[in-house]
C-alpha cells in the first residue's frame, strides 16, 4: 500500500561505545536528542559496531544510550558486537534474532546479519529466508531497502565470504532502493550502475569529517540523503526532489520536463524564508506546503515543513546542474543543502559507476 507521507529514516554511524563521558558517548546522546526533539523519524537503524568489545558493561552502556529514544528502532550486528563472543550470544540475549524484516509505509525493510562468517558472510538459513522473502515482496510489489553492517566497497577489505556470492546475485536481481551500511568509519555514497550503496560515517573514531548521522527520505521515486554532524545547528535542509544525480538509476530520476524543486526543512524555531538557486543564478523564493492530513492526525507537534518551487528544464542545457536550497528562521539561524541534478529533455540516461567522496585510505580495516 502506497503511503501518503514519505518514509523518514535516521542512521547513526558505528558508536563503538566503551565508557561514559567520551566524545562518542556524548555524540550518541546528541543524536538521540535530535531524533526525539527535531526529526522524529519513522525508524532509527543502529548500523552495527554499537559497542567496541561486546562486553556486558558495554552493552549496558548502549542500552543506557538508547533508553530515551522515542522512535521505533532496529539494532544490527557489527564485527565489534561479537568480538568477545563469536556466536553473538550476548547480542542475542539483548536483541533477539540477528536478522529480520518489517514493512513500513509501503517499503519492505530488511535487516541483515553479515557477521555469520568471517570476516564477512551469511548463513544458508539466512539466505534461504532472505531469497524467499524477496520473492514474496516482488509479487506484492514492495520496494525494498537493505540494512547491513558491512559495506561492499570498503577499501582495503574484501567483501567476500560464505554466502556473499548469493548476496551479490540477490542484489543484482532484486535491485533494492538502496543498501545502507556502516563499518567503514568514513561516509560514502556509491552507484555501481545498478544499485545504490551508502556507508554512514562512524560516531566512534570517525574518518573524513565529524561524527553524526545519516538522514534518509523515501517517497515514490524520490530518494534523498543528508548528513548531520555534531557541529551543525539551526534548521536541517533536505532537497527531496529532484534526485541527486549520483543517486539516479534510470530516466525516472532525472529532469526531462516541467518539474519542481522540493525540500523538507526541520527546525525547532519558525522558518521565515526558504529560497533556491540553480547553478550560479539568481535566488528565488520557495513556498511552504502544509503537512498531509494523515500526518496531522498523528501529531500536532510538527517540527518540519515541505517547501516547493517550479523547475522549468527548458531553460537549462543538457547535463549536470546544481541546486542549492537555504532556509532562515526567526532566530536568524540558517541551513542549506546543495545537490547536483541531471537534465535531459530526451529522457536518455545511462547510470555509470561512481562514488562520492573518493576515499583513498583508512586506518580501520
Amino acid at each position: 500500500m502506497k503511503s501518503i507521507d514519505p518514509l523518514i529514516l535516521a542512521i547513526p554511524g558505528d558508536l563503538h561505545l566503551t565508557e561514559r563521558g567520551l566524545e562518542n558517548y556524548r555524540a550518541a546522546q546528541w543524536a538521540i536528542e535530535q531524533f526525539n526533539c527535531l526529526i522524529r523519524p519513522d525508524r532509527v537503524v543502529f548500523i552495527g559496531d554499537n559497542v567496541q568489545d561486546a562486553t556486558e558493561a558495554q552493552f549496558d552502556l548502549f542500552q543506557e544510550i538508547i533508553e530515551p529514544l522515542e522512535s521505533p528502532f532496529h539494532v544490527l550486528v557489527g564485527d565489534h558486537d561479537v568480538t568477545a563472543n563469536k556466536e553473538s550470544a550476548r547480542f542475542l540475549t539483548r536483541w533477539g534474532i540477528t536478522y529480520g524484516e518489517e514493512i513500513v509505509k509501503g517499503y519492505q525493510l530488511y535487516f541483515l546479519n553479515t557477521q555469520e562468517g568471517k570476516p564477512v558472510g551469511m548463513s544458508k538459513d539466512q539466505l534461504v529466508w532472505f531469497e524467499q522473502s524477496l520473492n514474496e515482496a516482488s509479487s506484492d510489489p514492495f520496494k525494498t531497502i537493505w540494512f547491513q553492517h558491512n559495506y561492499p566497497y570498503q577499501i582495503w577489505e574484501d567483501f567476500a565470504g560464505p554466502g556473499i556470492e548469493d548476496w551479490r546475485r540477490l542484489a543484482f536481481q532484486a535491485r533494492p532502493e538502496a543498501i545502507f551500511s556502516g563499518h567503514t568509519h568514513y561516509l560514502q555514497m556509491a552507484n555501481d550502475g545498478r544499485n545504490l550503496h551508502v556507508a554512514t560515517r562512524s560516531i566512534g573514531d570517525p574518518e573524513g569529517g565529524r561524527p553524526g548521522f545519516l538522514l534518509v527520505y523515501l517517497h515514490g521515486n524520490d530518494l534523498a540523503l543528508a548528513y548531520r554532524t555534531v557541529d551543525d545547528s539551526g534548521p536541517i535542509v533536505l532537497i527531496t526532489h529532484p534526485r541527486d544525480e549520483l543517486l539516479a538509476r534510470d530516466a525516472r530520476h532525472i529532469v526531462s520536463e516541467d518539474d519542481r524543486i522540493q525540500a523538507r526543512i526541520w527546525s525547532n524555531s519558525q522558518v521565515t524564508h526558504v529560497e533556491a538557486q540553480i547553478d550560479q543564478g539568481s535566488w528565488f523564493s520557495m513556498f511552504s506546503m502544509p503537512p498531509s492530513l494523515e500526518y496531522q492526525n498523528i501529531s500536532n507537534d510538527q517540527s518540519f515543513c515541505d517547501w516547493r518551487a517550479p523547475l522549468n528544464p527548458h531553460f537549462l542545457h543538457k547535463g549536470i546542474h546544481s541546486i542549492t536550497v537555504r532556509a532562515e528562521t526567526e532566530n536568524r539561524e540558517s541551513g542549506s543543502q546543495t545537490i547536483e541534478i541531471m537534465v535531459d529533455s530526451t529522457y536518455r540516461f545511462n547510470p555509470i559507476p561512481r562514488v562520492r567522496p573518493m576515499v583513498h585510505s583508512t586506518k580501520f580495516c
